[in-house]
């Protein structure tokens, strides 16, 4: 029998709480962060939610993006319209899924409706952050490894030489931007991609790669037909492809645009996606590096996720 393919979430864990209870849950968030875990807490996502419809963004969140859900009970949690909207949400992904999703966490005894009392869940009167946040991560086990993208993907900053929290805010976007490039290409597509930048020529960064088409083909094993038409339709997600003639040879530049509209993120990010191929690479073969890209496993851009260490 076949082995059942494992489905790849944005987060790994959704907090779902009131705003009172803040501070307790802010410091959670912040060790999991720390750790690799990838956790929706709204203060990370503003950026993100800014001009969206919340109802039915924060639906889509808690109902499919996450593994699991940590639903922070208590008196003030029972009052809010937007905190009953989250665990409704959880709850028709719990009821769908007929396995455990919501994990309660109860600051106190307040019933919550849909909420069974013999649910298991965890005391916070007798837990600190350090300890919940501790358990979240035994909870949520093994890291998946495909559609992996770190939380601070701190190595990709060293690679880019990048220092103030400002840089590094612009790069974690601008990456995370190509990281959902990828996720809408064809694995076609992602491979001519990825080659192109492997081996392309990277003297003209920041502006582009170029590779020679002939190369190309010998490395994907595409005829030059088709790896014209995969490149020439990805513009709409922000790669853009020149082919030109160079003393007899044809030569593609292979550029990739943010297509955000916020100034300091949009434009040619080609330096962010080229460092960020290349360090997820780092310490594999050639082969095993091409297979971590094929999954669109990144843990190799953060310090705490990384699995392969660099010779000493």
């Amino acid at each position: 029998m076949p082995k059942r393919k494992t489905r790849a979430f944005e987060y790994d864990v959704c907090l779902s709480f009131a705003g009172k209870d803040r501070q307790y849950v802010r410091r959670v968030a912040d060790i999991l962060k720390s750790k690799g875990v990838r956790v929706f807490f709204d203060e990370y996502g503003q950026v993100d939610m800014w001009g969206k419809d919340l109802y039915i963004h924060l639906d889509e969140i808690y109902q499919n993006a996450a593994r699991f859900c940590v639903l922070f009970a208590s008196k003030h949690y029972a009052e809010k319209v937007w905190t009953n909207h989250e665990r409704q949400s959880a709850q028709a992904r719990a009821i769908r899924q007929h396995s455990e999703y919501i994990l309660p966490a109860k600051f106190d005894n307040t019933e919550i409706p849909g909420l069974r009392p013999t649910i298991g869940y965890i005391n916070l009167k007798k837990v600190t952050p350090g300890k919940l946040a501790e358990l979240v991560i035994d909870k949520v086990g093994k890291r998946q490894a495909q559609d992996y993208f770190p939380p601070q993907p701190d190595l990709l900053f060293k690679r880019l030489k990048i220092k103030s929290i400002k840089s590094k805010d612009i790069a974690h976007t601008r990456a995370y931007d190509f990281f959902g490039t990828l996720k809408r290409m064809s694995q076609d597509e992602r491979e001519v991609v990825f080659q192109s930048f492997i081996n392309g020529c990277p003297t003209e960064l920041p502006g582009n790669v170029h590779i020679n088409v002939d190369l190309l083909r010998r490395i994907t094993g595409f005829a030059p037909a088709k790896i014209r038409r995969l490149l020439s339709g990805i513009n709409s997600l922000g790669l853009f492809c020149k082919f030109q003639e160079y003393h007899g040879n044809e030569i593609v530049a292979v550029e990739w645009h943010d297509m955000s509209t916020d100034n300091n993120v949009g434009g040619n990010a080609t330096v962010v996606a080229d460092k960020m191929i290349r360090v997820a690479m780092e310490g594999y073969c050639a082969e095993c590096g091409m297979d971590t890209l094929r999954r669109l496993d990144f843990s190799q851009l953060a310090t705490v996720t990384k699995t392969i260490e660099e010779p000493t």
